[in-house]
């Protein structure tokens, strides 16, 4: 069986909007493992876990050629970060 090579999708944004999304995500994933490891319960702790799943699941879906969703999901992350700043 002979492999098809396939090129990389070309964008045509700055491709660093990507790495932003990701770099937001991953600190609010590290929000939730403070949280997780803070936690007074193991239902809270079992929540913000279960929650930090999600997130990377999430982010992981995120194509990088997407960049309506890439902004979105960028917005709704430092959202979310901030709300958890806010509470703490």
């Amino acid at each position: 069986m002979t492999k098809t090579a396939v090129a990389p999708e070309i964008v045509d944004f700055d491709p660093m909007v990507y790495d932003i999304m990701r770099e937001t995500a991953t600190e609010l994933g590290g929000e939730y493992v403070w949280l997780s490891r803070h936690a007074a319960t193991a239902t809270e702790r079992e929540a913000a876990k279960a929650a930090d799943i999600a997130l990377w699941q999430d982010v992981n879906s995120v194509r990088g050629s997407d960049l309506a969703t890439i902004k979105a999901k960028t917005d709704e992350y430092r959202s979310r970060l901030r709300e958890l700043r806010a509470t703490a």
